[in-house]
């Protein structure tokens, strides 16, 4: 599999690729769709890409003139993976090597806020709803931000998540299902 950066100021870049256990690189035809869907709200924004992996999906926003983003990752292998990939594009973005609560928690304390966060958690393990509900209850997200989840195609949202977004787009590819959220004005 050849990952790569698909529009924007790099478009056709190669990424290196995961070559560890625990990581499922997103393929360009579903990355393609997913940017299709965020494109409008990518220039100008603040991005942060939590469960970063290779951190293919910021990067691809830094490359469509995201404004910045912030890679999250508990393993140390993929935040070397995403310093590598990034270095490789001039880019110096700020990688966290933390669990995505403990650095959500962070980014509240920092008074940090982001237009974007994509999530691409490991499978079947709830992580999506929990780190959307960790997210509003520490007031990380834009009061008009998106979230964009990459999600098993079998699992299920937990039914509170749809107390705080709205869901604008759901998509499904093969064994993944792709959903843009907007954080819902209260």
């Amino acid at each position: 599999m050849i990952m790569r950066i698909i529009a924007g100021r790099n478009r056709g870049k190669k990424l290196l690729l995961p070559n560890f256990e625990g990581t499922r690189p997103t393929a360009d035809l579903v990355k393609t769709s997913m940017f299709g869907l965020l494109d409008i709200y990518i220039e100008g924004a603040k991005v942060l890409d939590l469960f970063a992996g290779s951190g293919a999906l910021g990067l691809e926003c830094l490359s469509r003139y995201a404004e910045s983003a912030v890679f999250v990752d508990m393993n140390p292998k993929s935040c070397d993976l995403v310093r590598k990939n990034a270095q490789s594009m001039k880019y110096t973005p700020e990688i966290i090597n933390l669990p995505y609560d403990k650095a959500l928690l962070n980014f509240k304390k920092r008074g940090q806020k982001f237009d974007i966060i994509l999530l691409d958690p490991p499978y079947h393990k709830g992580l999506e709803s929990q780190a959307l509900l960790k997210i509003v209850d520490l007031g990380v997200l834009t009061d008009d931000g998106i979230c964009v989840v990459e999600m098993a195609k079998e699992d299920s949202m937990d039914a509170k998540v749809y107390d705080y977004f709205e869901e604008l787009k759901n998509r499904t590819f093969g064994i993944k299902r792709i959903l843009l959220l907007k954080r819902k004005t209260i």
